[in-house]
């Protein structure tokens, strides 16, 4: 089977068989879908794919409230779901909208009424004690799926989806963890299935085109069921027209998607199994899928394949690799599109690190092509990390002339570091980055430092892209030898009981904690705060603490170095407390902040009025910024 044949829903005609589903975007005002959501769908369409499901989850219910998703409800949403659908119909493809109701994983606090569940049995993700919902309830929750059923058909959708996955009641009712009823609800899977049955019986009657199942094929969460439940499971729910395999329930999706930690199970098997139980096309995708991986689900039996944290790094995915062309590749770590919407940036909109137009496609050119330069300039670039490979490569596509001088014998900078081990994916960036720039016909000269007497007036600008240094491990601030993190993810020695001092607070932390179990017999990571590598994106950090902890290191949170002396004693302090304690590890290392390397950039702006920084030589920041400061200067000069 091939990905860019057509397919069928039914009777419904699908152009090809990559599909992006719903993410949750946080484009929504008043339960309303926005026109940033309209461009951000229509990219995915452009670029390729054959169907979208989306906006994204869609409630059918006003007490499953949520600010993040739309109202489908609602008769007055649907003008602006009409925008939705007529933007990605104009690029000829498909759009199913998918109809949730949160149940147990709702807020309550948005509109300050209880949560509607089977049981009275709390989510870890809610933190609330839910309602066991009264048989009128039922009803009306099944009643209010069919009238979202109804708006759906009225804004031109071409199809319906009932999640049962995270964020679902339907799951919920299938759940022995969420669903203890002793009524027609609950017990065995045919009475578990009920509530789903009459909910997809009652929208198929109203839905304007194919109902679909989105289903979690394994709730991950203890007293769940599990992927060896799923075929009796399917073989009690009837009516749908095509099922979608997700993983997973709200408290547990750091574990539903791959990230740069271990966790995410492998769906390969399970899908097989689930084709084996249902006869309607299946949509299939792994923890994290790629073009490749399209063959190996086709042959587990799947008609459809997911794409969507790809086809955020590129909307172009498909279009590109349909024509067998380059297209940039997910690096797969959840800091823009999960974390911005989830973790510590809650209330942030979806972004992708590699893609600084996901997200802002009313802001930037959603697909590659960009406007010729009104004014092709001769421009020097100074450093080849992520920020002066993508100003070089979108400068270049303007008709720019650039050149840009790496003092390394290498591209992509501080990348080349960071893709060690576990952080592997990130690699990735830094080939997609280098191979951008030479597409673009941009001149790399490596072994090239650049000091400012070497800047002639040949240059019409010059953007300075030198990062930033390598954090100082303690020398100004300890007597005794420490190491460097940096240092230790290249090879330096270390003795058997090591101390790391967690002063990043990010993943370098926890890569450099990896890394170093691997070497020593005793990890001890201190941090000032509760646990080392703080500020982790949160899909990442519970599989970075998991394999830290399985590999016997040893976490001492809410402590602060007071002193290293010079036969290597440590002094720590207890932050909470004040109280002071001393450890003698044979190596000290320190995972530190780095500074901007902007010695450069000072010195050319003393001399000249069209020079620019970006990246890390504004200030030491995460990988996205240095895409964005790239793009948006490339864009602008």
């Amino acid at each position: 089977m091939s990905l860019y044949a057509e397919g069928k829903i039914g009777d419904l005609s699908v152009r090809n068989r990559g599909v992006f589903r719903p993410v949750r975007t946080r484009f929504i005002d008043d339960g309303r879908p926005t026109e940033e959501l309209a461009a951000h769908l229509a990219a995915r369409a452009e670029g390729g794919a054959g169907a979208v499901v989306g906006p994204v989850e869609m409630l059918a219910h006003p007490s499953a409230s949520d600010p993040a998703f739309v109202d489908a409800y609602d008769p007055e949403v649907v003008p602006a779901l009409e925008r939705i659908v007529d933007a990605v119909h104009e690029h000829d493809a498909r759009i199913f909208g998918q109809l949730t109701h949160t149940g147990a994983e709702a807020d309550g606090e948005w509109e300050m009424q209880p949560q509607l569940a089977p049981s009275a049995s709390p989510s870890d993700a809610a933190y609330e004690m839910p309602k066991t919902m009264s048989r009128d309830e039922i009803e009306e929750i099944v009643e209010g799926f069919a009238d979202a059923a109804d708006n759906l058909a009225a804004a031109g959708f071409d199809g319906v989806e009932l999640a049962a996955g995270p964020f679902s009641i339907l799951r919920q009712f299938l759940s022995p963890r969420y669903n203890a009823r002793e009524d027609a609800y609950g017990g065995d899977w045919e009475a578990r299935a009920r509530f789903v049955n009459e909910t997809v019986a009652a929208v198929s009657d109203r839905a304007p085109g194919p109902v679909g199942l989105h289903l979690s094929l394994a709730e991950l969460e203890y007293g769940g069921y599990g992927f060896e439940d799923v075929p009796a499971i399917l073989d009690a729910i009837e009516g749908f027209d095509y099922l979608s395999c997700t993983v997973g329930t709200h408290a547990t999706y750091d574990r539903t998607h791959a990230g740069l930690a271990v966790g995410a199970p492998d769906l390969l098997g399970p899908i097989e199994t689930t084709v084996d139980a249902v006869d309607v096309p299946v949509m299939g995708r792994l923890p994290f899928t790629t073009v490749e991986d399209a063959d190996a689900l086709f042959d587990a039996g799947v008609e459809f394949v997911s794409f969507t944290r790809q086809l955020l790094a590129d909307a172009e995915t498909l279009g590109n690799a349909a024509e067998g062309e380059r297209f940039d590749r997910c690096i797969q770590c959840n800091q823009k599109c999960l974390e911005g919407v989830y973790g510590h940036a809650h209330g942030g909109h979806v972004e992708c690190v590699v893609n600084p137009r996901t997200g802002r496609e009313t802001e930037f050119a959603a697909l590659s092509a960009v406007e010729p330069a009104a004014l092709p300039q001769r421009v020097l670039v100074v450093g080849g990390g992520a920020a002066g490979l993508r100003f070089a490569s979108i400068a270049a596509e303007r008709g720019h002339d650039v050149t840009l001088r790496e003092a390394t014998d290498s591209l992509g900078g501080q990348l080349n570091l960071a893709a060690e081990g576990v952080l592997e994916p990130l690699g990735r960036a830094a080939e997609d980055l280098a191979a951008a720039a030479r597409e673009a016909g941009v001149t790399v000269e490596l072994d090239a430092p650049v000091s400012a007497d070497d800047v002639g007036r040949e240059w019409d600008a010059v953007v300075v892209a030198t990062g930033a240094s390598r954090p100082d491990p303690g020398a100004e601030r300890f007597e005794g030898d420490v190491v460097g993190a940096a240092e230790v993810l290249e090879g330096e020695a270390v003795g058997e009981d090591v101390l790391l001092v967690d002063e990043n607070r990010w993943v370098i932390t926890m890569q450099t904690g990896l890394e170093l179990l691997g070497r020593a017999d005793a990890v001890e990571m201190v941090a000032t705060d509760h646990y080392p590598g703080f500020r982790t994106e949160q899909p990442n950090l519970p599989g970075f603490v998991a394999a830290l902890q399985a590999q016997g290191a040893e976490f001492t949170g809410n402590h602060a170095v007071d002193a290293v002396d010079a036969d290597g004693v440590v002094t720590l302090h207890n932050t909470l407390t004040g109280e002071t304690t001393t450890r003698e590890p044979d190596t000290v290392v320190v995972a530190g902040r780095r500074r901007a390397e902007e010695s450069l950039y000072l010195e050319l702006d003393e001399r000249r009025d069209d020079v620019y920084r970006i990246g890390d030589a504004v200030a030491p920041r995460k990988l996205d910024r240095a895409y964005f400061d790239g793009e948006r200067l490339a864009r602008r000069l």
